[in-house]
């Protein structure tokens, strides 16, 4: 009877863990990505990626720990106020890597291409919106060189062959909340 008792109990455990799994890798949701050994030797070693879900399919996202040596400033010598962005951009990918893309709170008034990532955090893609975000909330936001794109299916493959562990996805890995 207590063996019994002991499988029933390993079993419900198993359970427990497969169900974990199950919901952490749900798809449909926003989730953070992190590489595993299996990207060793790769651009994504030790990758951190934040992943949304696109209405279209598939999923896009930013790589949220590769912060670079260059400042807006560097980048746009002409644009006065992307001197007042104190960090790095950082890399968020390598697709449209020429491209900035600011990743805020909210997206500023009027704005014109933004994708919402999870609540309370969007991806601000023209660059009209985005020189909106750095003039009147410059330190508000982060900013990416290029940004992470898979077709549907690609990530979930990339997850099957163990490249990602997922992880419920977090607006203040990827912005850290302002300190008041």
């Amino acid at each position: 009877m207590k063996s019994i008792r002991s499988f029933l109990g390993v079993l419900l455990l198993l359970s427990a863990c497969a169900t974990g799994a199950a919901r952490a890798a749900d798809l449909s949701l926003p989730v953070m990505l992190v590489a595993t050994d299996v990207l060793a030797g790769s651009a994504f070693e030790e990758a951190v990626l934040v992943a949304a879900p696109l209405p279209q399919g598939g999923h896009a996202g930013f790589i949220v720990n590769r912060p670079t040596d260059m400042k807006l400033e560097t980048l746009f010598p002409e644009h006065a106020p992307s001197r007042k962005v104190v960090d790095p951009v950082y890399l968020g990918g390598p697709v449209l890597s020429e491209a900035i893309v600011a990743v805020a709170r909210r997206a500023p008034d009027g704005a014109g291409d933004v994708f919402q990532i999870m609540p309370g955090l969007v991806a601000v893609l023209d660059a009209g919106s985005v020189d909106r975000v750095i003039e009147t909330t410059p330190n508000a936001a982060r900013y990416f060189a290029g940004l992470m794109v898979w077709v549907p299916g690609e990530l979930e493959a990339q997850i099957s062959m163990g490249a990602w562990n997922v992880r419920p996805a977090d607006a203040d890995t990827v912005l850290p909340a302002p300190q008041s």
